[in-house]
């Protein structure tokens, strides 16, 4: 994750009375006209985020779009400064020029809150980390609503909260869902992940209510989701653990993967020795090859046995010619 290096406010205060406007490029699509991604880039630096059109004053979505190429000068107006933009815009598509003003009272209210920062920035990148704060609108309103939710966090946080769209409403739906005074890298974590209270309600309905965030995370991030328990379901397996829901997903214990073993004749294996089976790599090809060779209706801890002491069908074969 970005980190905003940003100076003491104090610090701020000075660099910011004496800089000059950013200027850069900008482009810019919609699809509907309701929300539009904004790309803006000035000599090495780059960033971009998808917005309400309703969040800037001037544009409109009959101008995003027209038919025909049409002039446009519009504005994102944020508590850390302003961004003016003019170009054309046509059939969802757009381009031109933007310049930014930081707002100095901004930086005053920062001081006000007791916002910090985790590090010091290089003069040279203030002007760019206060473009980034207004682009990803951590306003005064935003920082006291997320304070008053217990979060009391360095500006750096407050800025990837917004990123990744943590609210005070969420921080609300997850402590009615029993996660309380959780950690502002695990909420930033959850949304990462999108482990989303939505999410969270869907888990506890497929029978997994009393999992940490921690493991709710984990669930996203190896996909071991609703949708794969329904379908390990429809297999038989809908009683598998939160454990073993994990270990099917880290081995690659698929429906797939269920359904040839049944054609092989293999029915109704345990949960263990399916992820054994994957872990050992005793997979339909290396059973099919076993039967070719002579070997058929191997019991499954045999077949385990045989891969963990190297004999496969080859071996067999040698063996049967000498």
């Amino acid at each position: 994750m970005k980190r905003f290096a940003i100076a003491a406010v104090a610090v701020l205060i000075t660099v910011a009375a004496s800089a000059e406007d950013i200027r850069g490029a900008w482009t810019a699509s919609s699809e509907d006209g309701d929300k539009i991604h904004v790309n803006m880039s000035r000599r090495h630096h780059q960033n971009g985020r998808t917005m309400r059109v309703a969040d800037f004053r001037g544009l409109a979505a009959s101008q995003i779009l027209s038919a025909s190429s049409i002039p446009v000068q519009f504005a994102l107006n944020r508590d850390a400064g302003t961004v003016a933009f003019e170009g054309s815009f046509r059939d969802g598509y757009g381009g031109g020029q933007f310049s930014f003003a930081p707002n100095r009272q901004y930086l005053d209210a920062l001081r006000s809150l007791g916002v910090q920062s985790e590090e010091l920035g290089r003069d040279e990148k203030l002007e760019e980390e206060l473009l980034q704060l207004a682009v990803n609108d951590v306003s005064t309103a935003y920082i006291r609503s997320m304070q008053a939710e217990g979060y009391r966090v360095p500006l750096e946080k407050y800025v990837a909260f917004r990123i990744f769209r943590v609210t005070p409403e969420l921080v609300r739906e997850f402590r009615a869902l029993g996660f309380d005074k959780i950690e502002a890298d695990d909420l930033i974590s959850s949304q990462v992940h999108k482990v989303t209270p939505a999410y969270v309600r869907e888990m506890r309905a497929a029978g997994f209510g009393k999992l940490s965030l921690d493991e709710l995370v984990s669930s996203r991030v190896h996909k071991a989701t609703p949708e794969f328990l329904a379908e390990m379901k429809t297999l038989g397996y809908g009683d598998i653990d939160y454990d073993e829901m994990i270990s099917f997903r880290v081995h690659k214990v698929t429906a797939e993967f269920i359904r040839e073993l049944r054609e092989l004749g293999y029915s109704n294996i345990a949960a263990d020795d399916l992820i054994a089976m994957r872990v050992h790599r005793v997979t339909p090809k290396f059973i099919k090859e076993l039967r070719e060779a002579g070997y058929s209706n191997v019991p499954i801890e045999k077949l385990i046995s045989m891969r963990v002491h190297g004999i496969d069908a080859n071996f067999v074969k040698k063996m049967n010619k000498e």
